[in-house]
């Protein structure tokens, strides 16, 4: 069993990189990708129309349970986020999403390994086509680097420059001590008032890969009373977002 899901993980791997190579290959594929999808957005009159467009964009398609994302979102734009870290962005979908609710000037941080084993590791070729999901006074910063070293922790905080973070998505290492250090180290960045999200909190068979991530979530939901479950369904086996406001976490 363990063999056959390490199978599908790699050819969907290899698929999605021969994918990036023949949109992403040259830079004037690279431009044309980019002029559709922004005429696209262009169009998009309300958040609904920007998560429509996310799903039914292939090469964006977020990797989440419509409906689960759909209500983070709507609690994340009635106070619009200023400064955000997506740790784990894979097919860029969440990070596309996550800037069409935040504030028009908002600091945007993409975390993700290179090559990672969870769906990250997104080619540097899809950057110039990430950097479009920005809205005009917006800043998306793109750093490919492991998020458990010491350093990577350090470009972080020299890019928030002093500021908190208003909202943390944990969606890399779904190990569980991966996860877990992923939320000891960067839980203190956020401010108090802030959320800090956690994907694939559901219960799921397939620990051989690494889906551990509802481990620490029973454990931190027991610690941190102020939190909220979004699960369409607790049988569906994957997914799932765990929320926790920032109000009792240390806050440097």
């Amino acid at each position: 069993m363990m063999e056959k899901t390490a199978n599908v993980m790699f050819k969907k791997k290899w698929l999605r990189q021969s994918i990036n190579i023949f949109l992403y290959g040259s830079i004037k594929q690279r431009s044309f990708m980019g002029i559709l999808f922004q005429k696209k957005v262009n169009r998009c009159g309300s958040l609904q129309d920007c998560v429509r467009l996310a799903y039914g964009t292939f090469n964006v398609k977020p990797q989440q349970v419509r409906e689960e994302i759909t209500e983070l979102l709507g609690m994340l734009a009635a106070d619009k986020p200023k400064r955000i870290l997506e740790i784990g962005t894979s097919g860029g979908g969440t990070l596309f999403l996550l800037s069409r609710v935040a504030s028009s000037d908002a600091s945007i941080i993409s975390l993700d390994l290179p090559g990672g084993s969870f769906g990250g590791g997104y080619s540097s070729l899809k950057i110039p086509f990430y950097k479009i999901f920005a809205t005009q006074h917006q800043k998306i910063h793109f750093v490919r680097e492991d998020s458990h070293l010491p350093q990577t922790f350090q470009v972080i905080q020299d890019i928030l420059k002093g500021c908190k973070l208003d909202l943390l998505f944990i969606d890399g290492d779904h190990t569980y001590h991966g996860v877990k250090k992923d939320f000891e180290m960067y839980n203190g960045l956020v401010k108090k008032g802030g959320l800090i999200a956690f994907h694939d909190i559901c219960y799921t068979h397939e620990t051989a890969c690494g889906g551990e991530v509802y481990k620490l979530w029973r454990e931190l939901k027991k610690c941190y009373p102020h939190h909220e479950e979004i699960v369409k369904n607790r049988k569906q086996g994957w997914a799932g977002i765990g929320v926790i406001f920032n109000d009792n976490l240390s806050s440097k």
